[in-house]
């Protein structure tokens, strides 16, 4: 038997002058920023100061995007960043924001910055997409769309707008879209709001125009988006889809459908479960479409007394049943790739008690997590976009560096101890 005990060594604690920094990795964020010339864009777009004392609009935007695109999601963090000068050098600021300093700019906030900084998203996730396009298209063979809301819960009564949702917490509403892992499209809503709030806004302005005429699209949803106007705008711009059915009152008249149908309707497609294929027009639907009926047997290892089933809307009747079951079924990674910025770059809790402070900053955070896949997919290998947010931010951004300067130049020494060093090396050869 092993009985050795891990004895960590006595060391001596000492200070150095060298400049250091645990984030080496924002100097590609850097780089990225100024190749889309986003900082630049920012103090274009938004201008709320009136006095030069400070950081100005731009700092003040491009350190929050920068500090949440190292996963670093409170306010105060800004503190740190303040402090540390080695890693503010690294984003081009010689001027960074206290962290209430921020706050009190965020607030200053309204509807017309609020709709900048949407088209800013826009804008850059337009240039972003393309790659993430082409490898969803080379790797499934089709480009995966994930729409979806979810509750940003809040504690106490101070946040502006927010409210009781449909779960019975108090909250705001997040809708968001996001094309493969690209976080494509985001709006903060008041609380207590419809599920699928602007939807169809989201999708026309926002998402559209990532596509030409040619891409497979596959829009996943759920049952929020069991409805005809959903169903008739993927038609019209040429979207396959697949819709979840978990209400009981739409699920009822599809699965009366398959009342008596015979064990030889249903095929297999593995897991212990098989499916069906049926027709159903909704009421004041202008026509029949199809749905996948799967039947399952088993709760976990053992067979139930009871089938229980699910039923899918789907778009595509020509595709075997296991296949439209699998391609439906990834909208669970999609929906992980929603639970990325919110859990790996912080972005759980509303910093801010005014509303549009909060959508502003939620606004930021769907640029950092934006160009966090622009470095994922313009300047890492090819083998790093399987990936979450969590390993680009913990092995690339959070990389310890010591900053050198040589003359006029500056150099970023990266430790050779780096896990996934080759990564910082193939993105520092993309950026010669």
């Amino acid at each position: 038997m092993n009985n050795v005990k891990p004895q960590p060594p006595r060391v001596e604690i000492d200070f150095t002058d060298a400049q250091l920094t645990g984030q080496g990795g924002l100097a590609l964020l850097g780089q990225l920023g100024q190749r889309f010339a986003l900082p630049q864009r920012l103090g274009e777009l938004i201008q709320l100061k009136r006095r030069r004392r400070g950081a100005s609009d731009a700092q003040m935007l491009w350190a929050l995007i920068g500090s949440l695109a190292a996963g670093n999601g409170a306010l105060s963090d800004l503190d740190a960043l303040r402090e540390d000068t080695p890693t503010a050098t690294l984003l081009g600021l010689d001027a960074v924001p206290s962290g209430r300093r921020l706050g009190e700019y965020l607030s200053r906030m309204s509807e017309p910055q609020i709709e900048a900084l949407q088209r800013l998203a826009r804008e850059l996730a337009a240039q972003v997409a393309p790659d993430v396009v082409a490898h969803q298209r080379d790797t499934h063979g089709y480009v995966p769309v994930f729409v979806d809301g979810t509750a940003i819960e809040v504690e106490g009564q101070l946040f502006e707008q927010a409210a009781t949702g449909y779960d019975g917490t108090t909250q705001y509403w997040l809708h968001s879209v996001f094309v493969g892992g690209l976080w494509s499209s985001a709006r903060l809503h008041p609380g207590g709001v419809d599920v699928a709030k602007g939807w169809r806004e989201q999708l026309e302005h926002d998402i559209a125009p990532l596509f030409d005429q040619t891409t497979p699209v596959w829009v996943h949803a759920d049952n929020a988006y069991y409805r005809k106007g959903f169903v008739e705008l993927c038609r019209h711009y040429g979207w396959d889809y697949s819709v979840s059915v978990t209400h009981d009152g739409y699920r009822r008249p599809v699965l009366e459908v398959i009342e008596g149908l015979s064990e030889q309707g249903w095929q297999p497609i593995g897991a212990g479960e098989s499916a069906t294929l049926v027709y159903y027009r909704p009421s004041g639907w202008s026509h029949e479409h199809a749905y996948v009926v799967v039947r399952g047997e088993h709760q976990g290892p053992q067979q139930a007394l009871i089938p229980h089933y699910s039923v899918i809307l789907v778009s595509r009747d020509d595709l075997p049943l296991d296949e439209l079951v699998a391609r439906h079924r990834q909208k669970q990674g999609q929906e992980n790739a929603f639970k990325g910025p919110l859990l790996d770059m912080d972005l759980h809790h509303p910093p801010c008690r005014r509303f549009r402070a909060n959508q502003a900053f939620y606004q930021c955070g769907q640029i950092a997590q934006i160009l966090l896949r622009a470095l994922q997919y313009q300047l890492l290998p090819a083998s790093a976009r399987r990936h979450g947010l969590r390993p680009l931010i913990r092995y690339a951004i959070r990389s310890v560096a010591r900053l050198v300067h040589t003359g006029r130049r500056l150099r970023l020494d990266f430790a050779k101890t780096t896990h996934h060093l080759k990564w910082l090396l193939h993105a520092s050869i993309q950026l010669e």
